[in-house]
């Protein structure tokens, strides 16, 4: 992984830009703080939120190692500050691959919840991208799909559960709004289905897609076990209930009824009480 030395990295200041549009940031600095300094591995972008979450941002041209990754959300993770790695969308599956993955590729999908942030600079312009991957029904193989118009809208820290190279409970930075959240769970539904049709026929794929999308509203790996659904489900239903939430009231209901509906079919599926 680059090593943050005096010079910024080119996209810092564009990308700050793109967070300080947020709704949900404070500030958006690609400037090092003093204190910073003692770290092993310095952020690009040090963002802050209205909720008092601090977000360090990794700009990734180069591929990196399983070991940094975990290296880098151990260190920010012990001071509750979320970590967000933006890799440069050349390092990654083109859109339509499919096949397996590198480890620091599948690394970062399991810690984005089946995606990864990329960014592409094309002389002055910046885009940021969403690349979606999504199991197949061979083991270890994914089918890979580009989200290219990622609006970056919302920002905040949650903590999220990884079982690969970098196994452990980490402080992970959400860029993703509830709005682009509903419109990739409808897409990545229709991704799963044709993907098993073409492959497998249609016979009972319409229930398998179902069952892995819930995983997904819940933002959890698919597959996750009983209480891992359980604490997704009690953790966004407090954070999207239309009594307590602090999201738009329309937006806390839709997403409220999505995530119990999940829920709901998962614990359906897997028979439990």
């Amino acid at each position: 992984m680059r090593k943050i030395v005096d010079v910024p990295h080119p996209c810092a200041d564009l990308i700050k830009q793109r967070f300080r549009e947020a709704q949900d940031v404070k500030s958006a600095s690609a400037r090092r703080e003093a204190s910073l300094t003692s770290l092993s591995h310095e952020p690009d972008i040090v963002v802050e939120t209205w909720m008092n979450s601090r977000l360090y941002a990794y700009i990734i041209d180069r591929p990196p190692k399983s070991r940094a990754l975990r290296a880098i959300l151990k260190q920010n993770s012990k001071a509750s500050i979320g970590s967000l790695f933006l890799i440069n969308l050349n390092l990654l599956p083109a859109d339509g691959y499919c096949g397996r993955l590198q480890g620091w590729q599948d690394d970062l999908r399991a810690l984005n919840v089946g995606a990864i942030h990329a960014y592409e600079l094309s002389g002055a312009d910046l885009s940021l991208a969403q690349v979606n991957l999504d199991e197949t029904t061979h083991r270890n193989e994914f089918v890979v799909w580009h989200t290219r118009d990622f609006p970056l809208e919302a920002v905040s820290v949650r903590r999220r559960d990884c079982q690969t190279n970098i196994r452990g409970s980490w402080y992970v930075g959400d860029i993703a709004s509830p709005k682009f959240k509903r419109r990739i769970s409808e897409e990545r539904a229709q991704q799963r289905f044709h993907y098993h049709t073409r492959q497998s026929g249609p016979a009972d794929m319409e229930s398998a897609t179902q069952i892995s999308a819930a995983y997904l509203a819940l933002e959890i790996e698919v597959g996750a076990g009983q209480e891992a659904v359980k604490e997704a489900f009690r953790k966004l239903a407090r954070e999207y209930h239309p009594d307590v939430s602090e999201h738009q009231k329309d937006e806390a209901e839709q997403r409220f009824k999505e995530v119990k509906s999940a829920y709901d079919r998962i614990r359906s599926h897997r028979r439990w009480s």
